[in-house]
């Protein structure tokens, strides 16, 4: 039967080897998929919309089923074909003429617009929940229960990823469209459905911003769990790892329980994650992950703080193989950014090269997505992060005048979106950075000027800082604050050193000894240089005694390995060599030689019991110190870090700990 002779029976046959070839299991499916839109368009050489407009209809619809699952091709193309043979096809199937075959069209040219590369995403997104909506029309709960919940399921994650409009609003549409799916996909009924919908649910539960954030956290966790005794690693695979890409956001988000052990979950999921997602078969979700892996190393409480930047650096830098300027330029950006936050913080390698890769990333961030027009608020948060890696670069290459003067340029632009009355906790936080560039100034600008501006700076920081809503913050600025006095050119000397004194002491209402000992000792220090400064050893004495004691608790309970402890060393050394001199200005050489021997010989035990300890004591000693140590530094870096629920509860239990492991 050949065309010439019947075209029309030829034209139908080639429809049904089409779908023949669309149905078929056996095979390759991309050659079947292939063999099926060759039969499709063979079959539209005849049947035209003007001769057959019904057959002409539902073979444009073949062709954009065909297409929309095509393996062969461009993605982008193949998209873009669906839509063309979906939206041929409801020229004729219109909704008064045939509404069931309308809603079907509708539904799968909203899966189409949603996976749309080309075009305008927000737009894209807005076709997809028109289209969803529409079917929605037609198709009920009643007549074609499961065909409506999956159009509620579809809908709902559309708006979960919607662009436009409040994004309150759309998470509370998602949650209500998948609520509603779920009234039908029930776990008795249908188990996979269920848990598929289950796993969107979580996603909406997780970016919610209405209602009690806790208990939307809680939600999540809730329902992705729920999927998982579903979705299982060995009933799907792929669905398996995106709950727990899922399940790690929200416990990596979450506020209840410890913080440390919902970092320790999320860093768990994500992981398990990644053991299925790899970078050849799902690059996006992969980059995606190790992003987040990244993100949750470099806030880690638990476990060696330099080995997790190591990790936070090696995901981000895995991130960023897939996320590449060209093709994913806002997550390119998103990556440098953090990529750079991490660098800035890195023990390991060299503190000055590590700074320059961070300038490098921040700068990198800087080129596309976090530009001022189309990011600001992320832009001004990359200037802010690249100040401050100018300023600490800064007192490692002092005489490099341009680093100081990047700093302070790149605070200013960010102070230019983060305004007092936009944002007045991130205006506070840049005021301070900016005080600190201008008081590490040295070769540019007047000395004395300098000085003012840095005082300014902090000052205009503790109007939002205030002791009662941001006690650190304000005890940082405080600190801060007294060492530029200590350094004013301008004004009274006498009165100089008088606001010095009480901006130290004032911030060691907040630095307290059992809360935050680092803090503490290093105000205590910078106190006790002020005091030997002017001539008063006996109060310079006094507080170096303090810092003193405070380092050496301090130095029994750092559980970062070797070079974390040299250079945290080499930071309150000066303390010991400070406090000889002084003992040597009031006569006390006796204890200016104990202090020296003080020094040595807690070097020397450290060194000692660092090396010899699980022979020097037996091991269930060994064991305990090592417990008493680790859960001390954990609870201090919450603490100092600001990630403690009850600090003054925790400084209580560590300092009973410290007791306990000094008995």
């Amino acid at each position: 039967m050949t065309r010439q002779a019947f075209p029309e029976e030829w034209a139908n046959i080639q429809n049904k080897l089409g779908d023949a070839y669309w149905y078929r299991i056996n095979g390759d499916k991309s050659d079947n998929i292939e063999n099926a839109i060759k039969a499709y368009q063979a079959t539209l050489e005849i049947i035209t919309l003007q001769a057959f407009p019904q057959d002409w209809a539902k073979t444009q619809m073949n062709l954009g089923y065909a297409y929309y699952d095509r393996i062969n091709g461009d993605k982008s193309d193949n998209i873009e074909n669906a839509i063309k043979f979906f939206q041929a096809a409801l020229e004729v199937c219109t909704r008064q003429a045939f509404p069931q075959q309308w809603a079907n069209i509708q539904n799968k040219l909203g899966d189409a617009y949603w996976r749309r590369i080309k075009g305008d995403k927000a737009e894209n997104i807005e076709d997809a929940i028109r289209a969803f909506q529409a079917a929605l029309e037609i198709i009920n709960r009643q007549a074609s229960p499961q065909d409506w919940a999956r159009t509620q399921m579809n809908l709902g994650f559309a708006y979960i990823n919607r662009i436009k409009g409040d994004t309150a609003d759309n998470i509370e549409k998602a949650i209500e469209s998948l609520q509603a799916a779920l009234q039908v996909r029930t776990r008795q009924a249908f188990p996979q459905e269920w848990a598929k919908t289950q796993i969107n649910l979580g996603l909406a539960y997780s970016e919610r911003i209405k209602g009690d954030k806790a208990q939307n956290i809680e939600n999540a966790i809730e329902v992705l769990q729920a999927a998982l005794e579903v979705l299982n690693r060995q009933a799907s695979l792929q669905d398996w790892a995106i709950i727990q890409h899922n399940l790690g956001g929200a416990y990596w988000h979450r506020i209840n329980g410890d913080k440390a052990q919902n970092i320790e979950n999320a860093i768990k999921a994500y992981e398990a994650a990644l053991q299925i997602h790899s970078r050849e078969a799902s690059p996006q979700q992969w980059a995606s992950t190790q992003h987040n892996l990244g993100a949750a190393y470099w806030h880690r409480i638990n476990g060696d703080k330099a080995e997790n930047i190591e990790n936070a650096i090696k995901a981000f830098q895995a991130a960023l193989e897939v996320y590449t300027h060209q093709d994913f330029p806002q997550e390119w950006s998103m990556a440098q950014n953090s990529l750079g936050l991490a660098y800035t913080d890195r023990i390991k390698g060299d503190k000055a090269d590590n700074l320059e890769n961070a300038i490098k990333a921040f700068h990198g961030a800087l080129l596309v997505a976090h530009n001022r027009e189309a990011s600001p608020f992320k832009w001004a948060a990359t200037q802010h992060n690249l100040g401050n890696a100018y300023v600490i670069i800064n007192k490692i290459k002092p005489r490099e005048v341009y680093y100081i003067e990047n700093a302070i340029e790149a605070y200013k632009a960010a102070l230019q979106v983060r305004t007092r009355q936009a944002f007045p906790e991130y205006w506070a936080m840049t005021q301070n950075g900016l005080g600190n560039a201008y008081w590490s100034r040295r070769i540019k600008g007047d000395p004395a000027e300098n000085i003012e501006n840095a005082i300014e700076a902090y000052q205009a920081a503790l109007e939002v800082y205030t002791h009662q809503a941001f006690p650190q913050q304000w005890a940082m600025t405080q600190s801060n604050l007294g060492l530029a006095y200590t350094d004013r050119i301008k004004g009274d000397k006498t009165e100089n050193i008088e606001n010095a004194i009480k901006a130290f002491q004032t911030a060691l209402q907040v630095r307290t000894h059992q809360a935050f000992p680092q803090n503490h000792a290093e105000t205590l220090f910078n106190l006790g240089i002020l005091y030997q400064n002017i001539g008063n050893f006996n109060s310079a004495y006094t507080n170096y005694e303090s810092a003193i004691k405070t380092v050496e608790l301090l130095r029994g309970a750092i559980i970062s390995g070797k070079e974390s402890k040299r250079k945290q060393a080499e930071q309150f050394n000066e303390a010991y060599s400070r406090m000889v001199e002084v003992c040597l200005e009031l006569d006390n050489i006796t204890e200016a030689i104990e202090y020296v021997e003080r020094s040595k010989t807690r070097n020397l035990v450290e060194l000692i019991l660092e090396r010899d300890s699980k022979t020097i004591f037996p091991s269930d000693v060994v064991t305990r110190l090592e417990k008493y140590r680790d859960e001390i530094a954990t609870g201090q870096y919450q603490i100092q870090n600001g990630k403690a629920e009850n600090p003054q509860v925790l400084a209580q239990h560590l300092q009973q700990l410290r007791q306990q492991r000094d008995d």
